[in-house]
């Protein structure tokens, strides 16, 4: 029995310790939006419609995440200013390149600038 229970305290032990998954794709795009109206319940619905339309479309992206700011300890690191965050993940610089044109990014963007006042973007590359 104390074998078995060895057993699984090992297998416990090494899964809870395992290092996350990196993101697919070495180009991180991340995009903070601050909406005019960030309490306004049609302006959230108008910009959310218009954004899971681009993620649902968009060829370019590897992987996308849209979300609000997290319920978190506040802290003075922690800015949860914005309204709405959208990250995807490129292949590569080229691909984020034609995404800044493509159809679906101008058509998101023409459909929504009307509801947001600040656009915050930060790209990264993947250490190796």
């Amino acid at each position: 029995m104390k074998k078995i229970i060895l057993i699984l305290v090992i297998a416990m032990s090494s899964t809870a310790f395992s290092q996350a998954e990196p993101l697919e794709g070495p180009l991180v795009h991340t995009v903070l939006f601050w909406l005019n109206e960030p309490d306004n319940a049609s302006d959230r619905a108008d910009f959310e419609k218009a954004i899971k339309e681009l993620m649902a479309t968009n060829p370019q992206a590897i992987k996308s995440h849209l979300g609000r700011p997290a319920s978190t300890e506040q802290r003075d690191v922690v800015d949860n200013s914005y309204t709405y965050l959208y990250m995807m993940t490129f292949a590569n610089a080229e691909d984020e390149a034609a995404y800044q044109i493509d159809p679906t990014h101008l058509k998101f963007v023409e459909s929504a600038n009307h509801l947001w006042k600040k656009v915050v973007v930060y790209d990264s590359s993947a250490i190796d």
